[in-house]
């Protein structure tokens, strides 16, 4: 697949695996993808341009670089799904792994976002990526919580700031899926699926759909929310 300079640019943290490659196969039919992540794929997606950069360091350069190599000074759409998991009682936890969480997630945002957002034209999108366990809080996930709901919080204020432009900002919240990210909480998949109204494992491709809503002309009056999808584990 090449790109002819007709499809607007998307730039995607965290391509390279879970649900990032799963939304980096399926929009590049539409868009001309850039993504970044710490380490580049085993097997790189025709169609797609990556580049390789740490959210909480130097990934915004990388991805300015890539772009203007590209012949690009904005982009339409910004996804960041880059993050890490970091699990355990919080009061045996290393003061090391919750910072380690609080730096890639929440911090990794920030900058990520400070570093990039302003290429993104205006009427574009902004979709962050947070978590269930936000709203579930359960025990063993205190840090993750913690930086994860970081995200929501900025993402409310983004939006706000950003609006001006019409430029949406949105966070969608996935329940658990069984990605690399979350392979320590595999024991807990029963019983998760047994929470849901829709009683099946998640799987990455179900998060194209609500993305590709966030992204879409009918979004456009859609800014500052919080979309769970989890099979209905949370209702609210």
């Amino acid at each position: 697949m090449t790109d002819d300079g007709t499809r607007p640019a998307l730039v995607l943290s965290g391509g390279s695996s879970g649900i990032g490659e799963a939304l980096a196969a399926d929009l590049r039919s539409d868009w001309a993808v850039t993504s970044v992540s710490r380490s580049l794929p085993a097997h790189p997606l025709d169609g797609v341009t990556y580049v390789a950069g740490d959210v909480a360091g130097g990934a915004p350069q990388a991805v300015r670089e890539s772009l203007a190599a590209q012949g690009r000074s904005s982009i339409h759409s910004l996804i960041h799904c880059a993050g890490v998991g970091v699990f355990g009682p919080f009061m045996e936890m290393p003061k090391a792994e919750w910072e380690r969480a609080l730096l890639l997630n929440l911090h990794g945002t920030l900058n990520f976002v400070q570093g990039v957002a302003d290429m993104v034209e205006d009427g574009g999108r902004i979709v962050l990526f947070s978590s269930g366990t936000v709203f579930k809080a359960p025990a063993g996930a205190a840090a993750y919580a913690a930086s994860k709901a970081g995200i929501i919080g900025f993402s409310r204020s983004l939006a706000a700031e950003m609006g001006a432009r019409n430029i949406t900002v949105n966070v969608i919240a996935p329940g658990l899926v069984m990605t690399p990210l979350a392979t320590q909480l595999a024991g807990g998949e029963a019983k998760n699926i047994e929470t849901r109204a829709i009683k099946r494992a998640s799987v990455v491709e179900d998060y194209v759909g609500p993305t590709r809503f966030f992204l879409s002309p009918g979004a456009g009056f859609v800014t500052g929310q919080t979309l769970v999808v989890d099979g209905g584990s949370i209702r609210r």
